[in-house]
């Protein structure tokens, strides 16, 4: 079993800390290539890691999923997302002065999808000081995940069950999921291309990608 970290914006954390989200797409870094395009039967493009060299020999896309840079079934995530810690209680900062060791826990840390979307942004960011959830430690997690399946599909082909399972929702929800249906989308498929195109860029859906499927349940 490997651990690896999985970065998550504040809108996914909040649907995975209500039970919401069982899954994630990532577009691969290096897009499989089309049937004879490299002049190798059997031979893709894919995300290079560490010395795996662009172009490793796979005979099917069940193989293929074997380089994800994601894990495999059975593997844990740890979730980065917007934080700031240890934040210390002024109780303990002499405890802390005198062992700082101790605070590097998810326990002092702050979260900021803990706070609310209405609330003045400006006046908590300069208060609590956010870092950016790519340079979060392990220590100041506080979400894990087991990686229960990985595949390989182009965006489009994304099922209603799957967009459910990506955290849309039919209806609003007091526990502002990652995002809602609404009266201007036809379907959950709709709802989901829509929110791509505003994570990726306008085109980011037409042009289609490649992606990493990964299918979770939160520890």
């Amino acid at each position: 079993m490997k651990e690896r970290p999985i970065l998550f914006s504040d809108q996914r954390v909040r649907a995975l800390l209500s039970g919401q989200q069982s899954q994630t797409r990532r577009i691969m870094k290096s897009q499989l290539f089309g049937p004879g395009q490299d002049n190798h039967e059997g031979c893709y493009g894919i995300d290079v890691l560490n010395n795996h060299l662009q172009g490793n020999r796979v005979m099917g896309m069940e193989n293929l999923s074997y380089h994800c840079p994601y894990g495999q079934p059975g593997d844990q995530l740890w979730v980065r997302e917007t934080w700031r810690g240890p934040v210390v209680p002024p109780e303990e900062v002499e405890d802390y002065e005198r062992n700082p060791a101790r605070f590097k826990s998810a326990a002092y840390c702050r979260y900021r999808a803990d706070t609310s979307e209405f609330s003045s942004a400006g006046e908590e960011d300069e208060h609590f000081g956010w870092q950016a959830g790519i340079h979060m430690p392990r220590w100041a997690s506080r979400i894990d995940l087991l990686v229960t399946g990985i595949r390989v599909e182009k965006i489009q082909d994304i099922s209603d069950d799957d967009v459910l399972a990506e955290g849309v929702q039919t209806d609003s929800h007091f526990l502002n999921n990652f995002f809602t249906m609404n009266s201007e989308v036809d379907s959950p498929k709709d709802a989901y291309r829509k929110q791509w195109a505003l994570q990726y860029g306008g085109t980011s859906w037409e042009v289609n990608p490649w992606v990493w499927v990964i299918e979770f349940e939160r520890l």
